[in-house]
């Protein structure tokens, strides 16, 4: 009976990954064919509203010989190389300031310099069926705040 259950355990939890995964790669095609749709549209207006400065932007001209793609792809990549090695430089310089030489000692000394967050003892409700279960929540909270506030 003990294997049993051992393998329905494993299955489980390799059809909760799956799905799990599944789930992310789902979400994670839906925002990037968000972010393409908002961009092809995005363009496709400033073509429609000026199809000449749209054009001058694309390819450069004699008045302007460096295209405004070619100045916005510059501007990304070292926008991009600064802020890599910004945040990099400062976490490197926060570790050597700390004396610490793997993650565990860092957490450690993170957890030891800054603040405890104390614990409520009602942290609130967590179990919502849906969302109008939320919203109905929220508003009696609300409705309960307000009788505090006029009573006082």
């Amino acid at each position: 009976m003990n294997e049993e259950e051992d393998s329905l355990n494993k299955q489980t939890y390799q059809s909760d990954k799956y799905s799990k995964l599944k789930a992310g790669i789902f979400l994670t095609s839906i925002t990037g064919l968000s972010i393409l749709g908002g961009f092809g549209m995005t363009l496709a207006m400033s073509k429609r509203q000026d199809p000449t400065m749209f054009a001058k932007g694309i390819h450069g001209t004699r008045e302007i010989p460096e295209s405004g793609v070619s100045l916005a792809t510059r501007a990304l990549a070292r926008g991009s190389l600064y802020s890599v090695a910004g945040f990099s430089l400062l976490c490197f310089t926060v570790w050597k300031l700390m004396g610490v030489n793997n993650m565990s000692e860092f957490r450690q000394k993170m957890g030891s310099v800054l603040p405890t967050i104390p614990k409520r003892d009602n942290p609130g409700r967590g179990d919502f069926l849906t969302i109008r279960d939320l919203f109905n929540y929220i508003i009696e909270e609300d409705e309960k705040e307000k009788r505090v506030k006029k009573s006082s």
